[in-house]
């Protein structure tokens, strides 16, 4: 296969959805540069060429990818942590000065993103149904309490009665209660333009997750999801890769968060709609993309564990 003639970076490059993007990339024959905050990231060795960078929260995070940006000369980034998209998002002026086309929203969106409370703010506005937000006393029973930024589905609790919210609202860092929906749940990904303008929406129901994340799923067509998508990104201009969550019960839909990357299940979505990564090249090459006419639905995704091995001395020479 002809090399595709550009470099695309990817940070979080240990994360469970960056390892099915960098192979389908390198597939493409893209040059990929990995970048992690842990040195024992499988991800550093799947990619081209790897760094070990400080966390996005961290001081000098911006300085060392700018950094690397100079010497590596990527056309293209995508992140996946919050922590970093935050920071990049606010700084796309100088990614764009150094010819690095960012793949991410701006940082309103980002910010908007990144705090359930301003994200169930932002979709009531927009006349999308999503589960109540309680204040303390009006709660009703059972509910959730789930930290106000966070990701990953860390410390999300569910409370019975006034005793056990009480507890756990001591035991979440900034908590929101939440309604408590019970249904079927949705994670739905989304690749759009740089105006924003959803490319490809797939929905899948998470059959099976683990610390938060979906190990086994199917593609499904849905198209009320589909047109609630629809409206979200193009009214956040969801820019790039994104993963929309709700649940559905019954003929009701509950949209409860939007995270502006790609999702820790988007394997099966990336198989099923090859249009994702083929667009991403296009947009990097700011070719013109093409919108997505289909997905394979019924497409099912059972995951397992798989190991990267090498010695001490290869680990230290990979990871720069």
């Amino acid at each position: 296969m002809d090399k595709s003639g550009i470099t695309i970076m990817r940070s979080g490059a240990g994360c469970l959805s960056a390892a099915a993007l960098i192979n389908e990339l390198k597939n493409q024959g893209v040059r990929v540069i990995g970048l992690d905050c842990n040195p024992l990231s499988a991800g550093l060795h799947l990619v081209d060429k790897s760094y070990v960078v400080p966390r996005g929260d961290a001081p000098g995070f911006l300085e060392e990818i700018i950094r690397i940006c100079e010497v590596e000369k990527p056309d293209a980034m995508l992140s996946g942590p919050e922590e970093e998209l935050l920071v990049l998002s606010q700084n796309k002026d100088l990614f764009a000065e150094s010819g690095v086309l960012l793949l991410c929203p701006d940082y309103d969106a980002v910010k908007a993103c990144a705090d359930k409370l301003a994200t169930y703010r932002v979709l009531q506005s927009y006349g999308i149904p999503t589960p109540e937000i309680y204040h303390g006393d009006d709660a009703r029973f059972p509910c959730i309490v789930k930290p106000r930024f966070g990701r990953g589905g860390r410390d999300i609790f569910k409370a019975e009665d006034r005793p056990q919210l009480a507890f756990y609202l001591q035991k979440v860092d900034q908590p929101v209660i939440q309604e408590f929906v019970e249904g079927e749940e949705y994670t739905v990904d989304v690749f759009s333009d740089l105006a924003g303008t959803p490319l490809s929406i797939v929905p899948r129901v998470r059959l099976q997750v683990e610390s938060g994340i979906s190990v086994k799923g199917v593609t499904v067509y849905d198209e009320a999801i589909i047109n609630y998508c629809n409206q979200i990104a193009r009214k956040l201009k969801l820019i790039g890769p994104s993963c929309i969550q709700c649940i559905k019960i019954e003929r009701r839909v509950a949209f409860t968060e939007i995270n502006p990357r790609f999702g820790g299940g988007s394997a099966l979505s990336i198989k099923a709609d090859p249009t994702i990564v083929a667009n991403l090249i296009r947009i990097t090459k700011r070719e013109t993309p093409v919108p997505s006419d289909h997905f394979t639905k019924g497409l099912v995704m059972l995951r397992y564990y798989d190991e990267v091995f090498l010695t001490q001395d290869e680990l230290l020479r990979k990871v720069q």
